[in-house]
């Protein structure tokens, strides 16, 4: 089996607008995001689901969760923050991830997950990116 998406992007061997890494997690702004600022994060490590993870490597993904929300929840200026995660039904990629999505009030969300969006370019995606990877710096 071809080695996953996230893998690739964890090893540096795809390219992906990195906001936050360390030795066991990497977070990037995604691709076709559902707000702009929509950052993913991932164990480096392949991990599938949520059920595969030991309760330590749990307990650091909670944290890191926590730093990359409070991260874009500045770095966007946004109201709030959604978080997802979905396990085996509706997972895209076979790669555990966490959606951390920037949330205005009175900007709802329309067909939940959908329409998703795209960057202008990649000056503004890289834009996107400094901003907060900026504010995760400063925590």
């Amino acid at each position: 089996m071809e080695e996953c998406v996230f893998c690739k992007i964890a090893k540096k061997e795809m390219k992906a607008s990195l906001v936050f890494e360390n030795e066991n997690f990497i977070a990037f702004l995604d691709k076709s995001p559902i707000f702009k600022g929509h950052t993913l994060l991932i164990p480096k490590k392949h991990i599938e689901t949520l059920f595969d993870f030991s309760e330590d490597y749990l307990k650091e993904l909670a944290v890191e969760t926590k730093r990359i929300a409070e991260g874009v929840k500045k770095g966007m200026s946004c109201d709030g923050i959604l978080l997802i995660n979905n396990n085996i039904v509706s997972q895209s990629v076979p790669h555990f991830h966490v959606h951390i999505i920037p949330r205005d009030k009175g900007r709802p969300l329309r067909g939940f997950m959908w329409p998703r969006t795209k960057y202008k370019d990649e000056n503004e995606e890289e834009d996107f990116r400094k901003r907060i990877a900026n504010a995760i710096e400063k925590l």
